[in-house]
C-alpha cells in the first residue's frame, strides 16, 4: 500500500502545464528562480510548484532539502512577489516533498519581483508579454500615469531627478549580489537620460513622454504647468488647534527631487521626539515617528491618488500624530477592511518605476508594513479613512506599553520574522486584552504552540494572555498572574469571604461572578457547586437570580437536610 498521502498523490498525477511546475531540487537552493516560477504562476491564474519530484512520468519522488525551516522562505516570497503564498510539506518513505501554492496575480497588476514580471512559454520562462500584460491591466480600467503628457518634453524634467532614480536603481541592482544584476548595474549607470526613460516605458516610442514621468522627474516649472495638483503639501503643528500652521512647505517639483528632504523635515527632533524604554540592562530610544512607516505611507498616497482630482496630497504633522490626505477614494475591490489583504495601485507606471529603484515593497504591500511597524512599537494602530474622493491614514507616535516592547525583545527579532502581519494583530489584541476578530482567532492557535501566549480555559469563557515564561523574564510575573486568575482554592475562600459579608441575605450568581472578574459564569458556577459538595455553601433553590448562602444561614429541607444542590440554576 502506498505511503504516499491521497492529497499528495492526486497532485503527483496531474498534469503539467500553465498551472503546475514540479522541480527536483533536492539540494539546489534557487530563490530567484523560485521568485520567477511563482510569478509566472501567478501571472497565469495560480497554481502549485513541487519540489522533490522528478518533472518526467511517471513522476517519482527523489525528495527535497532545500529550506527545511521554511516559514521565513515563504514570508520573503510573499514579500517579493506581494501575494499570500500557501506552503505544504509531506514527509513519504521516498523522501520529503514540498508543496508551494501560489494564487493569481493581484487586481490590474502583474505579479513581478524587481521590476520584472514573467510568464510560462512551454517549458521555459519569458518577460511578461504586452497583450498578457494589457489583458492584466484592463481589469481595473484606465491608468492615467502610462498615458502621453501633451506638450511634456524631456528638457521639462529635472535632471538632479533622474540622477536620484538611477542611483537608486543601480543599488537595488547590485544588493542583489548577482552577476546578471552587477551586469545590469553597469550598463544602466552609463545610460544617457533618455535611455533610462525609455528603458522603464516612461518615454514611448513615438518620442511623447507620460504622466509618470512628470510626478516622478518633473521641474517646478513643468508640474506647475502640466498638473499643478500633483504636489505635497506639509504642514507642521504644535497643537491640535486650528489655525494657521507653524511650518508649511510645498513640494511642486518630481518625487525624486523631494521625498528625502520631506523626510528630513518630518524627522527634525522637535517634530519627532524620541521615546525611551528599558530593555534589560540597556535603555533604547524609539522615535515617535519611525522612517520606514513614514516613507511607506507617503508612496501610498503618490502611488495610489488619483491625478485627475484637483486637490493636493497633504501631511498634516502634530507633536503625536500624522496623518497623510490622498485625493481619491479605495478602488472598487478594496475597503478599509481589506486593506491589508488586497492591493491595487491605481497607477500602475508608478508602481513599476517604484519596483525597479528598490521601493517595491512600498509600492505593493506597504500597509501591511506600518501595522506591522505600529504593533512592534506598542503604538495605537494606524486608522484609515475613506471616502469617495478621499483616503485619509493617521499613524500614532505615543508608545501605549512599554512592557510589551520588553517583551517583544525577549521574543527576539529571528523569530518575530517568522510571523507576518496577522500574527502581530492578534499579539497586539492580546496586549490591548480586546476580543480577536473571528478571521484572527484560527492564527492563535499557533502562538500559542510557540509559547508566546497562554490559553486559559475552556469554550467560550477562554482567554489569551501573554505567556508565563516571557512575563517573568521581562519583569512582569505580577502581572501575569493577575491576569491568569486565582487558582481554585484562592477562588473558593475569595467567594466564601464574600457570603460571609453578605450574611443571610446571601448573593447571586451574577453578583459572585463579579469577586472572580478573570473567571467566566460557568467557571464561577463550578467553584461555588464545590463549596456546596464541601458542605460549605448552599445552593438556591429557583433561578439564576436566588442567593447562594454559607451553610449556617440554610434552611432544611423536607428531608431533614440541608439543600446543597441547585435547582433551575
Amino acid at each position: 500500500m502506498s505511503s504516499i498521502p491521497p492529497n499528495l498523490q492526486h497532485i503527483l498525477d496531474g498534469l503539467e502545464g500553465e498551472h503546475c511546475e514540479f522541480k527536483e531540487w533536492k539540494t539546489k537552493d534557487d530563490f530567484d528562480g523560485l521568485t520567477k516560477y511563482a510569478c509566472a504562476l501567478a501571472n497565469d491564474g495560480g497554481g502549485r510548484i513541487v519540489l522533490g519530484v522528478a518533472d518526467q512520468r511517471p513522476r517519482k519522488i527523489v525528495g527535497t532539502q532545500v529550506w527545511p525551516q521554511f516559514e521565513v522562505t515563504r514570508k520573503s516570497l510573499n514579500q517579493r512577489i506581494h501575494l499570500t503564498t500557501h506552503w505544504e510539506e509531506f514527509q513519504t518513505a521516498e523522501g520529503r516533498v514540498l508543496v508551494i501554492t501560489v494564487p493569481r496575480h493581484a487586481y490590474g497588476l502583474p505579479a513581478a519581483w524587481d521590476g520584472r514580471a514573467w510568464m510560462r512559454d512551454n517549458d521555459s520562462l519569458v518577460p511578461l508579454s504586452e497583450p498578457r500584460r494589457k489583458s492584466i491591466w484592463e481589469e481595473i480600467g484606465r491608468d492615467y500615469s502610462s498615458e502621453a503628457c501633451p506638450g511634456l518634453t524631456i528638457g521639462d524634467l529635472n535632471p538632479a531627478a533622474l540622477d536620484a532614480f538611477r542611483r537608486a536603481w543601480v543599488d537595488s541592482l547590485r544588493a542583489r549580489r548577482e552577476e546578471s544584476g552587477q551586469r545590469d548595474a553597469e550598463r544602466i549607470q552609463g545610460l544617457s537620460h533618455e535611455q533610462v526613460l525609455r528603458d522603464t516605458e516612461l518615454l514611448l516610442a513615438d518620442g511623447t513622454v507620460v504622466h509618470a514621468a512628470l510626478i516622478l522627474f518633473g521641474s517646478r516649472q513643468a508640474v506647475r504647468r502640466h498638473l499643478a495638483q500633483a504636489e505635497l503639501v506639509y504642514e507642521f503643528r504644535n497643537t491640535s488647534a486650528s489655525g494657521p500652521a507653524d511650518l508649511r512647505i510645498e513640494f511642486q517639483e518630481g518625487f525624486f527631487a523631494w521625498h528625502d528632504l520631506l523626510w528630513q523635515q518630518v524627522n527634525e527632533p522637535s517634530r519627532n521626539p524620541r521615546q525611551s524604554f528599558q530593555a534589560g540592562l540597556f535603555v533604547r530610544q524609539l522615535p515617535s515617528f519611525a522612517e520606514r512607516p513614514v516613507r511607506e505611507a507617503i508612496l501610498n498616497a503618490v502611488c495610489h491618488r488619483d491625478y485627475l482630482l484637483g486637490n493636493s496630497i497633504f501631511i498634516r504633522h502634530a507633536p503625536t500624530t500624522l496623518t497623510i490626505e490622498s485625493p481619491g477614494g479605495l478602488l472598487p475591490q478594496v475597503t478599509v477592511e481589506t486593506l491589508l489583504d488586497r492591493q491595487a495601485p491605481r497607477n500602475r507606471r508608478l508602481a513599476e518605476v517604484f519596483q525597479r529603484c528598490g521601493m517595491v515593497e512600498r509600492s505593493g504591500q506597504g500597509m501591511n508594513l506600518i501595522f506591522e511597524d505600529a504593533i512592534t512599537s506598542a503604538k495605537q494602530l494606524p486608522t484609515p479613512d475613506a471616502s469617495t474622493y478621499q483616503f485619509k491614514l493617521t499613524l500614532h507616535g505615543v508608545v501605549q506599553d512599554p512592557t510589551f516592547l520588553a517583551y517583544l525583545e525577549r521574543v527576539g527579532q529571528e523569530k518575530m520574522r517568522l510571523y507576518d502581519t496577522a500574527h502581530l494583530l492578534v499579539l497586539d489584541s492580546v496586549r490591548r486584552d480586546v476580543a480577536l476578530p473571528d478571521a484572527l482567532k484560527p492564527l492563535a492557535d499557533r502562538l500559542v504552540t510557540d509559547g508566546l501566549l497562554e490559553r486559559i480555559g475552556r469554550g467560550r469563557g477562554a482567554r489569551l494572555i501573554l505567556s508565563r515564561a516571557f512575563s517573568q523574564a521581562i519583569g512582569e510575573s505580577a502581572t501575569y498572574t493577575r491576569r491568569k486568575g486565582l487558582d481554585q482554592e484562592e477562588g473558593k475562600l475569595l467567594l466564601l469571604k464574600h457570603l460571609e459579608h453578605k450574611g443571610e441575605a446571601g448573593a447571586p450568581l451574577t453578583e459572585l461572578a463579579q469577586v472572580l472578574p478573570s473567571k467566566s459564569k460557568r467557571q464561577v458556577q463550578h467553584l461555588l457547586n464545590r463549596l456546596a459538595d464541601d458542605g460549605k455553601a448552599l445552593a438556591p433553590r429557583r433561578g439564576p437570580s436566588a442567593a447562594w448562602k454559607l451553610t449556617r444561614f440554610g434552611i432544611l429541607n423536607p428531608s431533614g437536610k440541608l439543600n446543597t444542590k441547585p435547582v433551575g440554576v
